[in-house]
């Protein structure tokens, strides 16, 4: 069974507080303001009942600036009652109403909004006319899109400017002709946009106009040309690509070089390596650049021309990429070049075959291929295996420089290609390759073949090497994997009096990591060792792997004595590692001390006895060590902690039935389940999160997902869907329209993870597609996330949409996932535009790795995470403890969110986490 995995805090509280007060390993921040402690319910803006009446009842009124002041208040009405308004509004006599209630409708991204402002399109007030463009851009409709046409030629250039760039982000065919007729506006802003859009349409048809306008007069409009041929991605835009990469304007260049890569040409592998030569300038200089040039500078071109090559990914461009190795600095701990060959090493995204994605509940039609090799072609240039490793590999056998020879073993570690560790090892005895970047290397490179190269230089008379091994040798262990070969090398340099105090800290936690009975003997003596920072190791790497036996029961007493130090750092450290590793035997003695202990023992005590109730054995299990077999199995512990809850202070109850949910067996999802129904709200939120454990008692999540609470519903829909089969479909898709935000974007999470578990996509996009235009964001979110781990598909290009023109962060990443998942050309262009247009750092760096997504970690894993708020009325900081009750939204690795209410101890458990990154969010009753 998986044991909880800490989260890490990044500021340590440096008063000595009690354990809730002092986690500097198992806390999270959330970005939100003070209003994050409030309950769900008090965040929400308030509106007297009355209030949409009086807001209706005005916008009727004969007095104008009545109306006007109305339609300013519209934005503030469930979305509901505001379109309802905002339709019968648009007619408004007023030009100032109208323009307010546009914007409303923007806002709440009114459906065929754009049917609604075709005719002020011929008004004579440009302000109504931006205003139809902008709301059209929005809510595009077939209508509202053509008829854009005429308004290429309004006299009024910011109006033709917004149709145009309205007209691209519709993305309809329809369109193209007209703004081909437009290519050659007096205003270079609007000869621009028509370029933009063109590139977005995707449209064969607009690639040799565009070519005639690589030579444009303006730089602007020459760098979006440029990149509406990367994105059009047809072979006949080479030629004038080559020609655009001696362009005076860096930001040009820069266009045109990564367009190139886009096209994947490999006939421009020679004029691109004429910009990788040229020596980098300092930043801010250029070679050629006008004055009012962007802050590009030629680095910028060189950094473009290297990921070009990367994509191209040819023999002669990899030929190129290692040359530049030799002017690279391995020591580094990101370069340009090393990435380049990453991801000229990796197979493409396209190689695999569209159809191992998922089946689809619907699929588009595949674009035709456009003549002279567009889409089509660049699909099969996709379609390639990579090609570094051979020339990487070739290049250690051979007689590189020592920074070529770096470069080289460090993008084989980090492209994880087994086949180049003897190359690697061969060319670090031969003096190739400096050892410690060798080292670096194999530790990236996480094949457990390499170790043995690793430990021999464990005792090297180079610090930095001895560091770099002892690093290499810790990433290469897996405590689920025990493996002792690492022990006695580190156990000679550990009692060796010169080793320095920070490689012994590292060696405690390579000996950890080796998941070696010989290793826990060594570190037991250590525990209570008088240096602070190496007790605190030494605990922490018992806790790594469970020992069996008298071995096991040694390891749990010296924790269980550390949960009474005086240090509230090791009773938390000690807490942690009992949670991992502690036997069934040290549940009870921690279920009796968590009773009766005093207040400041209480936050460790439950961490610890939540893990050791996980591995109680099943009633009818063989025991597996002496400490299970004299605890017998789990139906009478389960009857105890049951029975202690019933008497338990309110800081204990929440891990007692923690524990519960954790334990294996019928009997403590029983107890849960009697529990329920007569239990006040902050234990029934609580069961309904532990419930998650217990599948055989669904029937008592069923009853809490109708909860009068919405932090119970919450939490038992999201239980739901970690254990509900395909009947419980029915019951979740009508809690996507629930009133509170965390139960319905819980419910569309849910609907996801059952239909995917089911094999049921059609009826997650079923119930998922129409949540898509939901007007709370994180519900659009778990759409989209529930979606793509159900892996259905909805009909036309919603998601693609999404990532274009929603306004909230998370939808934009969930649907750069979804996108990521499909492979179609269309996902591709929008996915790359998203990486260059996006003004969000996380959603642009997001698009740009759904490109070539590597994959992901596997398995799964139990998570404890304490939420503390961000306090914008403390001047920014975090506050120093979680807080009870907090709201939370917990970002997981697959894009799900999971919303809610913390428990009493501001703690969230999530049950079967999937591996990878996981951080915290804004909660939703803040995000608009």
């Amino acid at each position: 069974m998986t044991q909880p995995r800490p989260l890490y805090y990044a500021r340590v509280v440096r008063r000595t507080v009690s354990p809730l007060r002092r986690l500097p390993q198992v806390l999270l921040v959330v970005a939100a303001s003070a209003a994050a402690l409030a309950p769900p319910g008090d965040a929400a803006a308030f509106l007297w009942p009355n209030v949409p009446e009086q807001i209706a009842r005005a916008l009727t009124s004969g007095d104008v600036s009545e109306r006007r002041l109305a339609a300013t208040r519209v934005g503030e009405l469930a979305p509901e009652t505001a379109i309802a308004l905002i339709q019968k509004g648009m007619s408004d006599p007023d030009v100032e109403v109208r323009l307010h209630l546009a914007g409303a409708a923007v806002r709440f991204r009114m459906p065929r909004a754009g049917d609604l402002v075709i005719e002020w399109l011929g008004e004579g007030d440009a302000r109504l006319r931006l205003a139809a463009c902008d709301v059209i851009r929005a809510a595009p409709t077939d209508r509202s899109v053509v008829a854009l046409g005429r308004v290429l030629g309004d006299p009024d250039p910011h109006v033709r400017l917004a149709a145009a760039a309205a007209m691209g982000a519709a993305g309809l065919p329809d369109a193209v002709s007209p703004l081909l007729g437009h290519l050659d506006d007096t205003a270079p802003e609007v000869r621009a946009e028509v370029a933009r859009a063109l590139g977005r349409i995707g449209d064969a048809r607009a690639v040799v106009p565009l070519i005639g306008k690589v030579q444009d007069s303006v730089p602007e409009v020459r760098r979006a040309t440029a990149r509406a041929l990367g994105e059009l991605g047809d072979a006949r835009a080479v030629s004038a690509l080559i020609l655009a990469l001696q362009d005076a304007s860096q930001d040009v260049r820069v266009e045109a070089v990564t367009a190139l890569g886009r096209l994947r040409s490999d006939e421009a592998t020679s004029a691109i390596a004429d910009l990788v030569a040229a020596s980098p300038l300092p930043t801010g200089a250029f070679l050629g650049a006008r004055p009012t040039d962007s802050g590009t500078s030629s680095n910028d071109v060189r950094e473009a021309a290297l990921r070009a090559l990367g994509r191209i990914g040819t023999d002669a461009a990899v030929k190129v990429l290692l040359a530049a190795l030799a002017k690279d600095d391995p020591a580094a701990p990101r370069s340009a070049v090393r990435d380049a060959l990453v991801t000229a090493g990796r197979p493409s995204a396209a190689a695999a075959p569209a159809a191992a994605a998922a089946p689809a509940a619907s699929a588009a039609p595949a674009p035709a291929p456009s003549p002279g090799g567009g889409a089509g072609s660049a699909g099969a240039a996709n379609a390639r295996k990579g090609t570094a490793v051979p020339a990487l590999v070739g290049a250690l056998g051979a007689a590189p420089s020592p920074n070529t020879a770096a470069g080289a073993a460090l993008v084989l570690g980090e492209l994880k290609a087994r086949e180049g560790l003897p190359a690697i090892v061969r060319a670090m005895q031969r003096g190739v390759v400096p050892l410690r970047h060798g080292l670096r290397a194999l530790g990236a490179l996480g094949d457990p073949a390499a170790l043995p190269s690793v430990l021999e230089l464990l005792g090297d008379a180079d610090p930095s090497v001895r560091r770099e091994a002892i690093r290499a040798a810790t990433a290469l262990l897996d405590p689920a994997r025990p493996d002792g070969r690492a022990v006695d090398p580190a156990r000679a340099l550990l009692v060796d009096p010169a080793t320095p105090p920070d490689e012994k800290l590292a060696l405690v936690q390579l000996l950890g990591r080796t998941g070696s009975p010989r290793a826990q003997e060594v570190l037991l003596p250590l525990a209570k060792a008088r240096s602070a920072p190496l007790r605190l190791a030494v605990i922490e790497a018992l806790g790594a792997a469970r020992a069996a036996g008298e071995l096991g029961a040694a390891v749990d007493a010296a924790l269980l004595e550390a949960l009474d130090d005086e240090s509230a750092d090791v009773r938390l450290r000690a807490a942690i590692a009992l949670s991992r590793v502690a036997g069934p035997g040290s549940a009870r003695a921690l279920l009796q001390r968590l009773t009766v202990a005093a207040e400041q023992d209480r936050g460790a005590l439950g961490i610890a006895l939540s893990g050791a109730l996980s591995r109680v054995p099943d009633d009818g299990k063989d025991a597996k060590d002496a400490n299970d077999a004299k605890d017998g199995g789990s139906a009478g512990l389960a009857r105890d902690v049951a029975a202690a809850i019933a008497s338990a202070p309110d800081a204990a109850r929440d891990a007692l039935l923690e524990g519960l949910g954790r334990m294996p067996g019928q009997a403590a999802g029983a107890a849960l389940a009697r529990m329920a129904s007569a239990a006040p709200i902050d234990d029934r939120r609580k069961i309904a999160e532990a419930l998650a454990g217990h599948p055989e008692a669904a029937a008592a999540l069923r009853k809490l997902a109708g909860d009068p609470d919405p932090g119970v519903r919450a939490n038992a829909v999201w239980s739901l869907g970690a254990v509900g089969d395909r009947d419980a479909l029915p019951l979740l898709q009508p809690l996507l329209k629930d009133p509170d935000a965390a139960v319905a974007g819980n419910a569309a999470g849910a609907i996801g993870r059952a239909a995917g578990r089911a094999g049921q996509p059609a009826r997650a996009a079923a119930a998922l597609c129409g949540a898509l235009a939901d007007a709370r964001p994180y519900v659009r979110a778990n759409a989209l996330a529930g979606l793509t781990v159900a892996r259905a598909r909805c009909d036309g290009a919603a998601a693609r949409d999404l990532l274009a023109r929603d306004p909230a962060e998370a939808v934009r990443l969930a649907a750069a996932d979804h996108l990521a998942q499909g492979g179609a050309d269309a996902d591709r262009r929008a996915l790359a535009r998203c990486a260059g247009e996006d003004r969000n750092a996380s959603v642009a760096g997001r698009c740009a790795s759904a490109a070539s997504p590597g994959a992901p970690p596997a398995g799964a894993e139990d998570v404890a995470v304490f939420v503390v708020p961000f306090d914008a009325g403390r001047g920014g900081s975090s506050r120093d403890a979680p807080v009870p009750r907090a709201p939370f939204a917990l970002v997981r690795a697959d894009g799900l969110l999971r919303l809610g209410v913390a428990d009493r101890r501001g703690e969230v458990f999530e049950r079967g986490a999937p591996r990878g990154p996981l951080r915290l969010a804004v909660p939703a009753p803040l995000v608009k």
